[in-house]
C-alpha cells in the first residue's frame, strides 16, 4: 500500500503541476443498474481475484500526461459497486471519489474504499486518483489526504472523512468529540477497504459453488 500511496502522491503532484496544460476527458460510467452490487463485481471477480493485494508495485509505467478532477455526470454509478454516485451538493457527495485510467477514463466511487480498491485492480498505473476534501469538497489527490475515522455516515458505511491538510483533519477532531472521530492513515483506509473486498469475493464465490448442484440438477432433469 505504501508503495501504491507513492504513485498516487507522485501523479497527483505531477497533475496539479501540468492542470494548467488542459483538462481530463469525463467518460460517464452511467446506465447500469445500481440494484445489484455483487453482479456488478461478479465479472471483475474472476479476472481479478489473484490480484486481491496491493499490488501497486507491478503496475506498469505510462508517460507522464495531464490528467485533472472533473465532476461525475448525471446518473453516475461507482466503478465497483455500482451503487449511485453522489454530486458535491449532495449531502453524501463529500465522499465521492474518482480515478483517471492510463488511457483517460474518469471511474468514479460513492466511498474511499471503493476508490481504492479500484486503483488496486487497474493493470496499469492511473493517471491520478482524487477524493473530496470533507470541508471545502474540493479534489485532492487521494495519496495526500488525511482520514479520520469517526461515527458518520458514508455511502459504504467505511465511516471515513477526507481531508486535504493534516491541520483540518486534527481540527474537525477536536470540534467533533461526540463522534469519537480518530486520524488515521491511508494505510489503514486501504487495509479495511482490501480486508472488505477479501470477505465479499469469499461469499461471491461460496454462492457460486452453492448454485452448481442446482445448476447441474436442472440440466440432468432437462436431459
Amino acid at each position: 500500500m505504501k508503495k501504491l500511496l507513492m504513485i498516487l502522491m507522485a501523479v497527483g503532484l505531477t497533475s496539479g503541476i501540468l492542470a494548467g496544460c488542459g483538462t481530463g476527458a469525463k467518460e460517464s460510467q452511467g446506465g447500469t443498474s445500481p440494484n445489484n452490487e455483487a453482479e456488478v463485481e461478479n465479472g471483475q471477480a474472476a479476472q481479478t481475484e489473484n490480484t486481491a493485494t496491493d499490488n501497486g508495485a507491478e503496475k506498469k509505467d505510462i508517460a507522464q500526461v495531464t490528467a485533472t478532477p472533473t465532476e461525475p455526470g448525471e446518473g453516475e454509478t461507482c466503478s465497483m459497486c455500482d451503487m449511485e454516485v453522489y454530486h458535491h451538493d449532495h449531502e453524501m457527495g463529500k465522499f465521492t471519489g474518482q480515478v483517471v485510467t492510463a488511457d483517460g477514463k474518469h471511474l468514479f466511487t460513492d466511498d474511499v474504499g471503493c476508490l481504492l480498491n479500484q486503483v488496486r485492480i487497474l493493470e496499469e498505473k492511473p493517471q491520478g486518483a482524487w477524493v473530496r476534501d470533507y470541508n471545502t469538497l474540493e479534489w485532492v489527490p487521494v495519496g495526500d489526504a488525511t482520514p479520520v475515522r469517526a461515527s458518520i455516515e458514508t455511502p459504504m458505511k467505511m465511516g471515513f472523512a477526507l481531508f486535504g491538510t493534516k491541520e483540518a483533519a486534527d481540527k474537525y477532531v477536536a470540534e467533533n468529540p461526540m463522534l469519537a472521530p480518530v486520524v488515521t492513515s491511508m494505510d489503514d483506509v486501504d487495509n479495511i477497504a482490501l480486508e472488505r473486498r477479501k470477505v465479499k469475493l469469499a461469499k461471491m464465490k461460496e454462492a457460486e459453488e452453492k448454485a452448481k448442484p442446482a445448476e447441474n440438477m436442472d440440466e440432468h432433469m432437462n436431459h
